[in-house]
């Protein structure tokens, strides 16, 4: 139950902060989906709308897209933020940045292997829920900022999927082959 539902049951108004557009959040497993699907080109995504998040909460004018495109310098830095911000929420779980920063970056290596070893690098999105599951959290309990649980798929992520079993399939056929 995020603080807006709260708010709905004792009749209290909820003040957002208007300067930070509403955040969606993303279940564990979707995120696994797409980033699996998407041949790891999700979480990407993912890390751009978290920089926009920051960006906007912390009133900064520096760009997202430039941390994403030198994100192995950013990265850190980001999985850092959302520790902070969850424990700010009072979210317990366990999250260690710089464990999971390595993981990713040791892990998205793989892909220089060669075929079919180099699916192994798809594997890096598992290291990244645990600040998934802490950005979550701490949206969710935030007073100000107006959070939305997704159902389902939206059209895009549906979009997403049919390219993205397209092109799995291309790839097996392709290891099958050779």
């Amino acid at each position: 139950m995020t603080p807006q539902d709260q708010a709905d049951d004792i009749d209290q108004p909820v003040f957002y902060n208007d300067e930070i557009e509403p955040q969606h959040l993303i279940k564990e497993s979707k995120f696994l989906l797409l980033s699996f699907l998407t041949f790891g080109l999700y979480p990407i995504w993912w890390i751009y709308k978290a920089w926009v998040f920051f960006i906007q909460k912390e009133g900064s004018n520096a760009n997202p897209a430039i941390r994403v495109v030198f994100n192995l310098f950013f990265m850190l830095a980001l999985l850092n933020r959302i520790r902070r911000f969850a424990k700010e929420a009072g979210y317990r779980g366990s999250n260690f940045p710089a464990i999971s920063y390595i993981l990713i970056i040791g892990v998205s290596t793989c892909s220089l292997f060669p075929p079919p070893f180099f699916l192994i690098s798809l594997s890096n999105c598992i290291f990244f829920l645990p600040s998934v599951s802490a950005l979550n959290y701490g949206l969710q309990e935030s007073s100000e900022i107006r959070s939305y649980e997704d159902d389902g798929l939206s059209t895009r992520q549906m979009i997403l999927v049919v390219i993205g079993l397209v092109f799995w399939v291309l790839i097996v056929i392709g290891l099958l082959s050779s």
